[in-house]
């Protein structure tokens, strides 16, 4: 009897030791994401189907750096839109985040859509992504405060009756929604393949990578990265903030994705109450909605800044 007993404490113990395990290393690999160097993320977006490398990189652009409110310095560039002397610059600026691995370069391919617009165009590597510092990434919990910061730059830099509208991909629509959230300066999100609650993603995440589903494990890792990282998954949900997003919204999904599912812009564009449209790109996998028909991405764009300024017509720009 005590053989059986002894023999059934250390399955026990051998199988709480492995879900111990499993917590602490599925932390660190949402605290610690491998991120891309500049060039292995300027390969992956040429590899996807669509990047005017020629074009872009026939572009002045000017660098900044600014201090985030936690410490660390944030890197970034503006592509300004040229001139003759005697015309007012341009006053609309779209700001472009990129998702989780990437940097600039995922941002830079959806510059064409909106430089050949008029805008002017901003892009930045996130917190712990590119040459911009911080320990660790919190999807969207701290980066928010940072994307205020490049915000105050703009409107500090080139004036106060400056437009500033948001494009996001992944974790970047994910922090545009939380930082609309808060900064009533925002004019427009277009949210491209953005998940709606960081909690619930992880639980898919967790079943799709040990077949194990179960809340209580991913109750027990906001309790690490709690105590690690200092901010709670429960917390980054744009799904809880979308009623207090009162600016227009653009959905993006990929029909077929598969790392963050389209019912996930779905519900969100269900659950926003009005200054909504979406786009479910037919065929596209995990942020390639545009690289996979870059004309339609830029219709269905073109076609929501003119419905949301109709004051101003803006062409196709890709």
């Amino acid at each position: 009897m005590d053989i059986v007993l002894y023999t059934l404490l250390g399955a026990l113990v051998l199988f709480l030791s492995y879900l111990l395990y499993l917590a602490f290393r599925y932390t660190n690999q949402i605290l610690y994401p491998k991120t891309k160097s500049y060039d292995s993320a300027l390969e992956k977006v040429k590899k996807q189907g669509y990047y005017p490398e020629d074009y872009i990189n026939s572009l002045p652009y000017e660098t900044f750096q600014l201090k985030s409110p936690y410490g660390y310095m944030i890197h970034g560039r503006v592509y300004l839109q040229t001139h003759e002397e005697g015309t007012e610059p341009s006053k609309e600026f779209a700001v472009l985040v990129h998702g989780i691995t990437m940097n600039v370069y995922g941002s830079l391919k959806y510059l064409p859509f909106f430089y050949k617009k008029g805008f002017n165009v901003v892009v930045f590597d996130l917190r712990n992504h590119g040459e911009t510092g911080g320990e660790n990434t919190s999807y969207g919990y701290f980066e928010k405060w940072d994307l205020s910061t490049v915000t105050d730059y703009l409107y500090r830099e080139f004036g106060q009756d400056i437009q500033i509208g948001l494009h996001g991909e992944s974790m970047g629509g994910t922090i545009a929604m939380l930082n609309m959230a808060m900064d009533q300066r925002i004019s427009f999100g277009i949210i491209d393949c953005a998940f709606s609650d960081l909690a619930e993603l992880l639980l898919l995440k967790l079943q799709q990578d040990s077949k194990i589903k179960s809340k209580k494990m991913i109750g027990f890792v906001n309790v690490l990265i709690k105590m690690r990282a200092g901010f709670s998954i429960e917390d980054v949900s744009p799904l809880k903030e979308l009623p207090t997003i009162k600016q227009p919204l653009l959905f993006i999904h990929g029909s077929d994705d598969t790392y963050i599912p389209p019912m996930m812009s779905k519900a969100m564009y269900a659950f926003k109450m009005d200054k909504k449209f979406i786009y479910i790109a037919d065929g596209a996998v995990h942020g390639t909605s545009m690289a996979s028909d870059p004309q339609r991405y830029d219709e269905e764009i073109t076609s929501f800044l003119n419905e949301i300024n109709k004051e101003k017509q803006y062409p196709l720009g890709h």
